[in-house]
C-alpha cells in the first residue's frame, strides 16, 4: 500500500507539474498575441498620419524599422490603408513590397545580427523541446528536424542592418512619391512632397529602429526613440475616436501613466509632456501633472488608487484652458483611459510583485550557495591541514628511519673490536713476541688496537699506518692482520646491509608524504575559487545580457566557469563570442558552454578545453625472436595528460623483461592514478633497488618517459639511462640526449629533465638503445625523420623497427611515433 501511495503521489506531482507548465505556455502565447496586436494597432494609428504635402511616411518608417514584430505592423498599415480610402492599392503595394524587399535581404543579401538571433532560437527550441516533451503530438511534430529548420530561418529574417532597412523605407516611398508625381502632373508640389518622403521616411526609420532592435549601448538614445515613437503614435491619432471616446486623450493618459509605472517619475513626466503637445501645447501640462499625481501614489506602493487622482488633475487642466463645453467629454476620455490602464497597472503590479520574489528567491540560493561554499571552503581547509599533518609525520618517520637505517648500516664499536681481537689471536698466538706486545707493551698494544676501530668505524678499512713505526718492526703479521681486519669489517658492513630494511620504510614514507603533499598542491591550484575573476565574469554576463543568480569560478590549468541561473533569453552576444571575451579574461581558451539542469534551475558551465590532440603508434622487436626485454606503454590520465613510456631492462632474458614490465606497469598505475612524474620515479628507484638487496643479479632498467600535457601543450620528456628522444618540426630534427644512470642503482634518482613546447603538426620520436646499437650518432634516423613530414605515426615506427633489425646481430628494439594534432572539441 505504502508503494502505491508513493508511485500516486509522484504521478499527480508530475501532472500538476505538466499542468503549470501547459498554464505557464499558454499564458506567454495570450501575451504575445497581446504584444502583436498593440503593434498592429499602433501601425494602423501611424498610417493616419498626415505630415507635409500630405505625405504619411511614418507608417513606412515604421515597417522598415520593425523586427519580428514586421508581420503585425504590415497587416495593421494595410488595414489603415483600405479605411483610408486614399490610394488605397498604391499604399498597400508599397507596404507588402516594403516587407518582401525585407524578406529577401535578410534570408539572402544581409543577415545583419543574424547569428546572435540563431543563437537564440537554437536555446529557446532546446528550452521547448524538453519542456514540451511530454506533451501533445502537435509539439512533437513541431521539433521535428524540417520545423526547427523552418523556425530557424524565419527567425532570421527581417534582422538585416538599419542601413539597409534605410535605404529600403527610402526607395520605396520615393518609388511611391513619383508614382504621385507622374499621375498628378509633375507639379512642383508633388515634387516637394517626393523630397520630403525621401528624407523624413530613412530618418524616422533609423530612430524607430533603435527601439524595435532593443539596442541598450546608450540608454537616452533608446528612451529617445521610444519617446519618440510615442509622440508618432499620439500625433498620428488625432481626430480618431473610439466609440464617444477621444483616443489621441485616452493613449496620452495611458502612455504617460504606463512610462511613470515602468521607468522613473522623470521619464514619465517627459513622455506625459510631450504626449499632450502631440494633442496641443495647451494639454502639455495636463499629462505631466497626471504623472507626477500618479507616482505621489506609486512611491507609497498604491499604485491603482492612484490612477483616479491622475485623471481628476489632467481633466481639471484641460478644463482651466480649454472650452467649458467639452469638459464632459475630456471627463470621459480620460476615465475611459484610466479604465484601460487599470489592468496593464495590476498586471505590471503582480509581475512585479512575481519578480521581486524570484528575486528574493535567487537571493536566497545566492546566499545557500555562497553558505556552501563557505563549508566547502572549511572542509577543505580542515582535510587540508589534516593531510598535511600526516604528511609532515611521515616525512619525521622518514627522516628518523634514514638516521636509524644509517647507523644500523654501520658496525658496533664492539662489534669491531670483536674484529680485531679475532685478527690479533689469529696471528698472535705463535708469534715469539707476544709476551713483549701483550706484557711489557700492552699499553702501546691496546692504543694501536682503539686507533684501528676508530679507522674502521670513521672511514670503514685500516691501513699500515695506524700501526706504530716501533711496532711494525717487531711484528711481522702486519699485513696480514691488516687484510683480515678488513675482510671481516667488510663481510660484516654486507650481512648488515642486507638484512636491514629501516631504510627501505624510510623510502616507503618519505614517498607516501610526497604524494600527499603532491596532491594537496594541486587541489590548491584546481579547486581554488577566484572571487576576484568571479566578479569581473559577473560584471561582464551582465553587461551582454545574460543574467545569473550565482557565477562560481575555480581552477588554474584546467579552469572552470559556473553560472548558477544563467538566462540566455536575452543574450547580445553569440555563444562563440561571450567564451572567447571570457576566455581571454580568464588566460585560457574555453569550450563551448554547456547547460545542466537541477531542481528546476540551469546552470551554464564553461570549462578550459586542450590545445592539442594526439595520434601515436608504437611497436616492438625482440632481439632473438622470443621475449622482448623492452616494454613499451601508451596512455592517458583523467586530468588530460598523454604519457609514453619505453623501459628497457638491464641484461636480456626473463630477468630483464620482468624488470622492465614491472617498471613499466609500476609507472602506468602510478600515473593514471593523477601522481607527479618525479614522485612516481623516485618511488620505483627505490622500489627497484629494494628489489635487487638481496640478489646476486642486475637489477635496473632505463626510463624514457615523455608527459605530454594536453591543455597547455607543454611536452616533458625524463630519462634515466635512455636512449635520444626527437622532436621533429618540418624538415627540422631537434636530439634530446642525456647522460644518466638506469633507474635502481643509485640511491638517489639520476634523471634528466627537459621542457618542450609542441604545436600541431610536430613529430616526436622516441627509441630503444637497440636502435642505435649499430649508429650510435643516429644519422641514418636524423636523416629518415627530416624527410618524413607526411608519414603516419604508425609507418615511422613500422619502417624505423624494420631497418634496425636488417642488422645480424641486433638488440631488443623498441619505437614510439607521437603525431601532434589539433584539439578535437567535443
Amino acid at each position: 500500500m505504502k508503494m502505491q501511495e508513493k508511485v500516486k503521489k509522484k504521478r499527480n506531482a508530475f501532472t500538476e507539474r505538466l499542468e503549470k507548465k501547459d498554464a505557464a505556455v499558454s499564458l506567454a502565447r495570450l501575451r504575445a498575441l497581446c504584444a502583436e496586436g498593440i503593434y498592429g494597432a499602433m501601425a494602423y494609428l501611424l498610417g493616419f498620419g498626415i505630415m507635409l504635402f500630405e505625405t504619411s511616411p511614418l507608417g513606412l518608417a515604421a515597417l522598415c524599422a520593425g523586427r519580428r514584430h514586421t508581420p503585425a505592423i504590415l497587416i495593421g498599415l494595410i488595414v489603415s490603408a483600405i479605411v483610408r480610402g486614399e490610394m488605397v492599392a498604391v499604399y498597400i503595394v508599397m507596404y507588402v513590397a516594403a516587407a518582401i524587399v525585407r524578406f529577401v535581404s535578410g534570408m539572402l543579401l544581409d543577415s545583419g545580427d543574424d547569428e546572435v538571433l540563431r543563437e537564440h532560437v537554437r536555446k529557446r527550441l532546446h528550452k521547448e523541446e524538453e519542456s514540451q516533451s511530454q506533451s501533445s503530438w502537435l509539439w512533437r511534430w513541431r521539433d521535428t528536424h524540417a520545423m526547427r529548420a523552418f523556425s530557424l530561418q524565419w527567425n532570421a529574417v527581417f534582422t538585416e542592418r538599419v542601413r539597409l532597412r534605410m535605404a529600403t523605407a527610402a526607395i520605396c516611398s520615393l518609388i511611391v512619391s513619383l508614382y504621385r508625381v507622374i499621375v498628378n502632373g509633375f507639379l512642383y508640389y508633388d515634387w516637394f512632397a517626393a523630397l520630403f518622403c525621401a528624407v523624413i521616411t530613412p530618418a524616422a526609420a533609423f530612430l524607430f529602429s533603435i527601439y524595435f532592435d532593443g539596442r541598450a549601448e546608450s540608454r537616452w538614445m533608446y528612451l529617445v526613440s521610444g519617446v519618440a515613437l510615442v509622440y508618432s503614435v499620439v500625433w498620428s491619432s488625432e481626430g480618431l475616436w473610439v466609440f464617444f471616446f477621444s483616443l489621441p486623450l485616452v493613449l496620452a493618459l495611458t502612455v504617460s501613466l504606463y512610462a511613470t509605472l515602468r521607468y522613473k517619475t522623470a521619464i514619465g513626466c517627459a513622455v506625459g509632456f510631450l504626449s499632450g503637445l502631440a494633442i496641443d501645447l495647451l494639454h502639455s501640462p495636463a499629462f505631466l501633472l497626471a504623472a507626477l499625481a500618479f507616482s505621489f501614489f506609486q512611491g507609497r506602493k498604491k499604485e491603482a488608487a492612484g490612477i483616479l487622482p491622475a485623471v481628476l488633475c489632467a481633466t481639471v487642466w484641460i478644463f482651466y484652458v480649454g472650452d467649458a463645453s467639452s469638459v464632459l467629454v475630456t471627463a470621459t476620455s480620460l476615465l475611459f483611459g484610466g479604465a484601460v490602464f487599470t489592468p496593464i497597472c495590476i498586471s505590471m503590479q503582480r509581475g512585479a510583485l512575481r519578480n521581486a520574489e524570484e528575486g528574493a528567491r535567487a537571493h536566497s540560493e545566492e546566499e545557500a550557495t555562497l553558505a556552501r561554499r563557505r563549508m566547502a571552503g572549511e572542509k577543505y581547509e580542515s582535510s587540508s591541514a589534516n593531510l598535511r599533518a600526516i604528511s609532515e609525520a611521515f616525512s619525521s618517520l622518514s627522516e628518523m628511519f634514514y638516521n636509524l637505517s644509517d647507523r644500523f648500516r654501520r658496525p658496533g664499536t664492539l662489534d669491531l673490536r670483536c674484529i680485531c681481537d679475532r685478527a690479533f689471536d689469529a696471528h698472535c698466538a705463535d708469534c715469539p713476541n707476544k709476551t713483549v706486545c701483550w706484557g711489557l707493551e700492552y699499553s702501546n698494544t691496546l692504543d694501536t688496537v682503539n686507533r684501528l676501530i676508530s679507522r674502521l668505524h670513521t672511514r670503514g678499512s685500516v691501513t699500515r699506518e695506524q700501526f706504530s713505526a716501533h711496532f711494525g718492526r717487531r711484528c711481522q703479521s702486519v699485513d696480514r692482520i691488516v687484510e683480515m681486519i678488513n675482510h671481516d669489517c667488510a663481510r660484516l658492513t654486507g650481512e648488515l646491509l642486507r638484512n636491514n630494511r629501516t631504510e627501505i620504510f624510510a623510502m616507503d614514507y618519505e614517498a607516501t608524504a610526497r604524494i600527499i603533499n603532491d596532491a594537496l598542491e594541486e587541489d590548491d591550484g584546481e579547486y581554488r575559487f577566484d572571487p576576484h575573476l568571479e566578479q569581473r565574469v559577473s560584471e561582464y554576463l551582465r553587461d551582454v545580457g545574460i543574467f545569473a543568480s550565482a557565477v562560481t569560478v575555480y581552477g588554474k590549468r584546467r579552469r572552470q566557469i559556473l553560472a548558477r541561473g544563467a538566462d540566455v533569453e536575452h543574450a547580445r552576444v553569440t555563444a562563440e563570442t561571450m567564451r572567447a571575451d571570457l576566455g581571454e579574461m580568464c588566460g585560457v581558451q574555453l569550450g563551448r558552454p554547456s547547460f545542466e539542469v537541477e531542481s528546476g534551475v540551469s546552470t551554464m558551465l564553461l570549462q578550459a578545453k586542450r590545445k592539442i590532440g594526439v595520434a601515436c603508434a608504437q611497436n616492438n622487436v625482440s632481439a632473438d625472436g622470443g621475449v622482448s626485454g623492452d616494454t613499451v606503454s601508451l596512455f592517458g590520465n583523467k586530468k588530460d595528460y598523454f604519457y609514453a613510456l619505453i623501459n628497457d631492462g638491464m641484461g636480456c632474458g626473463k630477468e630483464a623483461a620482468l624488470t622492465s614490465n614491472l617498471c613499466a606497469v609500476f609507472l602506468e598505475k602510478m600515473l593514471r592514478a593523477g601522481n607527479r612524474a618525479g614522485t612516481s620515479l623516485r618511488m620505483l628507484n627505490n622500489l627497484i633497488r629494494s628489489r635487487g638487496f638481496n640478489s646476486t643479479a642486475e637489477c635496473s632498467s632505463t626510463v624514457d618517459l615523455l608527459e605530454l600535457d594536453l591543455m597547455t601543450a607543454e611536452a616533458t620528456f625524463i630519462k634515466s639511462g635512455a636512449a635520444p628522444g626527437f622532436v621533429v618540426r618540418g624538415k627540422t630534427v631537434s636530439r634530446l640526449q642525456s647522460v644518466t644512470a638506469p633507474i635502481g642503482i643509485l640511491c638517489n634518482l639520476d634523471a634528466q629533465i627537459k621542457h618542450y613546447t609542441v604545436r600541431p603538426g610536430d613529430l616526436i620520436v622516441m627509441i630503444s638503445d637497440g636502435i642505435e646499437q649499430n649508429d650510435p650518432e643516429c644519422k641514418w634516423l636524423v636523416s629518415y625523420l627530416s624527410e618524413c613530414e607526411g608519414a603516419t605515426p604508425e609507418e615511422v615506427v613500422a619502417h624505423i623497427c624494420a631497418h634496425a633489425a636488417e642488422s645480424e646481430s641486433h638488440d631488443d628494439c623498441s619505437a614510439v611515433a607521437l603525431r601532434i594534432l589539433d584539439a578535437v572539441e567535443e
